[in-house]
């Protein structure tokens, strides 16, 4: 090769190279701004209704991102913000000593009443006094016959410590001390949910938020509706609270999504989708 030939192609090298090789390295993933995302794990009581407050929350904020993602309880909630997995988690219940101590902030956001809802097949169902349901809960009453329904009950309960059965259990005499509950057991809200839309004849409790356009009905409890009103007024005793909890000072997306829930806008989603917020 002659001089003039290496040297044209020592310089193509030096030129060329660079720019082939910089074209086959890999785009680097852009990571999301964590300053922009929210992440928000816990109980799946609360996890419809903040999903949607969310969507709402960052429809006029672009690029902002608040996650509600699927139920891991609301001790799991409360244990990512002790190990600092997350800074903010959602609950259904007041925190325990053992958490308080943890130097845990808790901010109640809305109560929900706990309804018991049925299967629409169950349609001429309305309403349940407490002997009722601890007939059903305890299996001494296994038919709908004479409570306006036609056909075998099938009870659908929640799991010991759970928040909607942790407040049944305080609130209707004799249903804690049920020591063998009829029917079979689930372990998340949104399991309840499908579990009563895909099973005739099944009856069971959970948030009035979690059912809200699911075409499931609400049976009143000793001839009280589970509306806003009667749960201000306290007739309606059976509800869970809805809170958040976090353990270091917020971040400033944290602080405003939790100032948001107090907003009018906020309120009225929740008044509409079976949440009362807290005055």
């Amino acid at each position: 090769m002659k001089k003039k030939e290496i040297l044209f192609a020592l310089l193509f090298f030096l030129v060329v190279f660079p720019f082939s090789a910089q074209a086959r390295q890999p785009v680097a993933q852009k990571n999301p701004d964590s300053s922009h995302v929210l992440v928000i794990p816990g109980t799946g009581d609360s996890q419809v209704l903040l999903h949607n407050l969310a969507q709402l929350y960052a429809k006029n904020r672009p690029g902002i991102t608040v996650e509600i993602p699927e139920s891991i309880g609301s001790g799991g909630g409360v244990k990512s913000v002790i190990t600092g997995k997350n800074e903010i988690a959602r609950v259904a219940r007041p925190l325990t000593e053992k958490e308080s101590v943890q130097g845990l902030k808790s901010h109640i956001f809305a109560h929900a009443p706990i309804v018991f809802a049925v299967n629409p097949g169950v349609a001429e169902a309305a309403n349940l006094s407490f002997e009722q349901i601890i007939g059903i809960y305890s299996g001494k009453i296994q038919q709908w016959d004479g409570l306006g329904g036609v056909g075998k009950i099938y009870a659908m309960n929640r799991e010991e410590g759970d928040s909607s059965r942790t407040v049944l259990e305080k609130l209707i005499p004799g249903f804690k001390e049920i020591s063998v509950p009829a029917g079979s057991t689930v372990y998340s809200t949104p399991e309840a949910v499908q579990t009563l839309l895909t099973s005739p004849n099944t009856i069971g409790y959970l948030p009035m938020s979690a059912i809200i356009g699911t075409g499931l009905k609400m049976l009143r409890v000793q001839d009280v509706a589970p509306s806003a009103a009667n749960v201000r007024q306290k007739k309606y005793q059976l509800v869970v609270p809805f809170a958040l909890v976090w353990k270091e000072t917020l971040s400033p997306l944290a602080k405003d999504f939790l100032d948001f829930l107090s907003s009018p806008a906020a309120r009225k989603f929740m008044l509409e989708n079976g949440a009362i917020p807290v005055e």
